[in-house]
């Protein structure tokens, strides 16, 4: 049997444009192969959300679905897709499934049974879960079928009271084909692959796992789709981070014969992590602008590491020709600030514009005297100045459709280290999952992937400042960034980090009092209404601000420092 994997990049709600890559790709395999597979929900791209709810919505993917299914008319090819059923029992008025469309008709409908409903996901808002196992003959083989979460579920270690892979044993499946939307962060694909080798050699069944690619919002798919034998072992894997179409041959009893792909490309071992950020914020990037309908960005450069960290991923993503530079200076800007921001462009071929936000700064001071009686405070005086340069740069998002992307890092945004309105203002953010030292890390892992400074080392070096107030420094309202970052990685990812990466923390840790612990805390809790105005972050971490990380605003409780910190035994 030949099987065609398309792993495709979708954009939810594009049915024409979804409908047209999948029968591009049918067309030149529709003679050739017994079956064509698409990812998770490929017709209507992952995830909808309550785009689910529109009738409209549901009517357009069935012209879609009808596209596909003549499609087959007269083929010998079957063809096997994601997308969404209308439930004809109690519960959720839809079923996230899968349909098997053959010679002109539908010859087979599977549901989820799985739904997933922790960190990102909500699928059972929407979705209800089906109670049949996946089974369906061709070309002489049984052949199990499950989507994305119905295989995670192999030794009881998720919350659900079902097996659904040992349904398929038990039904004496040849293999499995499971098609998924399965999000990436650091350390994802490493962890399917020990997962699903265990899985595959403990039921000595053969697995076939097709992944979505591509960035959807704040969460970006790798792709990475492989081919697991019964003995556990990887034979076979598409790209990371791009389209591909793999072609694998399989005997009727689920042995591996043999497999290519259009890319020639595989990714059996994850990168390491700065190579990692890099490659998914680059695609995160490419895909919200083009799904937004952007082709240029823009960004306030402050001569400092975060702004020239975004304004280099930004020129990797798009092109140094598609991004802008807003250097904005007041009278508390260093004069380096302005030539390291001279350099940095230059450096990255970017063009600079100088705007200097004195003037306006000394109105609104004066302004605010006089309609007071009373000068503003230093606190207030530093935000006038990142809420001129946050409108500034909206100006040129509204004049000349740029936009506009943030520039805090996950370090900063974590205890509201940052101005709603100023430095805040965006429509995406590609560092706000990254810790301070992983932004030193991966603007490091930039210059030496060049072989050439292209951050200037002195923008490494420099100590960080918002450079709001004389000789500010962020450590004067910081721990030291290395102390920080480890309290903040405990309080946001502590339960799922590893035993070892706990035990990693304890060297920043046990010298820190607990009052240091405290107050971090505190300021975590008290900035939760920033983060609920922030932008989207591109999501690189286990646990990120946005649809992973979700805690009231109007509420008074604060972890306590000790009970953080024994988790780390």
């Amino acid at each position: 049997m030949r099987i065609v994997l398309a792993q495709l990049n979708f954009t939810v709600g594009d049915f024409a444009g979804n409908l047209r890559k999948m029968l591009e790709v049918y067309a030149e395999h529709s003679d050739s192969a017994d079956l064509v597979v698409y990812s998770e929900l490929a017709i209507t791209g992952y995830y909808p959300m309550d785009l689910l709810t529109q009738p409209a919505f549901l009517a357009a993917q069935e012209r879609a679905l009808i596209g596909l299914r003549e499609a087959t008319r007269g083929r010998r090819a079957a063809l096997l897709t994601g997308f969404v059923d209308e439930n004809q029992g109690p519960g959720k008025p839809l079923h996230n499934s899968l349909a098997i469309f053959r010679s002109g008709r539908t010859a087979y409908t599977y549901h989820k049974r799985l739904l997933p409903t922790y960190n990102i996901f909500e699928e059972a808002r929407h979705f209800e879960p089906g109670d049949t196992p996946g089974v369906f003959e061709l070309a002489g083989a049984r052949i199990g079928l499950a989507i994305c979460e119905d295989l995670w579920n192999d030794q009881y270690d998720y919350d659900y009271d079902h097996v659904p892979i040992r349904d398929l044993s038990d039904a004496q499946v040849a293999f499995v084909l499971s098609i998924n939307a399965s999000p990436s962060h650091l350390g994802k694909h490493a962890e399917r692959l020990a997962r699903f080798s265990g899985t595959a050699k403990r039921h000595g069944l053969s697995l076939i796992y097709l992944n979505q690619v591509g960035g959807a919002d704040d969460i970006v798919f790798d792709g990475n789709s492989f081919f697991i034998d019964a003995q556990g072992n990887y034979r076979f894997g598409l790209a990371q981070f791009d389209e591909d179409v793999g072609l694998v041959d399989i005997a009727s009893d689920g042995m591996f014969i043999n497999a290519t792909s259009s890319s020639g490309k595989s990714s059996r071992g994850e990168e390491a992590a700065p190579a990692f950020f890099h490659a998914q914020i680059c695609l995160g990037l490419r895909d919200y602008a083009r799904k937004c309908g952007f082709e240029r960005v823009v960004v306030g450069s402050s001569g400092g590491i975060d702004s020239a960290l975004t304004l280099a991923l930004a020129a990797d993503a798009l092109g140094a020709s598609n991004v802008l530079a807003l250097t904005m200076p007041s009278r508390y800007s260093s004069a380096g600030s302005v030539d390291d921001s001279v350099d940095l462009c230059r450096n990255l071929g970017i063009e600079l514009r100088h705007a200097s936000i004195e003037a306006q700064f000394a109105q609104c001071v004066s302004d605010f005297t006089a309609c007071h009686n009373t000068a503003p405070s230093e606190l207030t005086q530093q935000n006038i100045q990142a809420r001129l340069r946050g409108r500034m740069l909206m100006e040129v998002t509204n004049h000349f459709h740029n936009l506009l992307l943030s520039t805090g890092n996950k370090s900063e945004i974590s205890v509201g280290y940052a101005t709603l309105y100023g430095d805040m203002n965006g429509g995406l953010n590609l560092i706000g999952d990254l810790y301070k030292m992983e932004v030193y890390a991966l603007s490091s892992w930039i210059n030496a992937h060049a072989g050439r400074e292209r951050i200037p080392q002195v923008i490494l070096d420099k100590e960080p400042s918002a450079e709001l107030s004389p000789n500010q420094k962020d450590s004067d309202a910081l721990p030291p960034y290395p102390v920080l970052d480890a309290i903040l990685r405990l309080a946001i990812e502590g339960a799922v980090l590893h035993p070892e990466e706990r035990r990693s923390l304890q060297a920043f840790l046990e010298p820190v009092s607990t009052a240091i612990v405290a107050h971090v805390l505190k300021l975590i809790a008290r900035a939760e209404f920033k983060r609920r105005q922030a932008p989207p972050i591109i999501r690189v971490q286990r646990r990120a601000f946005g649809q992973g990380w979700r805690m009231p605003i109007a509420q008074v409780y604060v972890l306590d420092a000790e009970t953080l910190l024994a988790r780390l035994q």
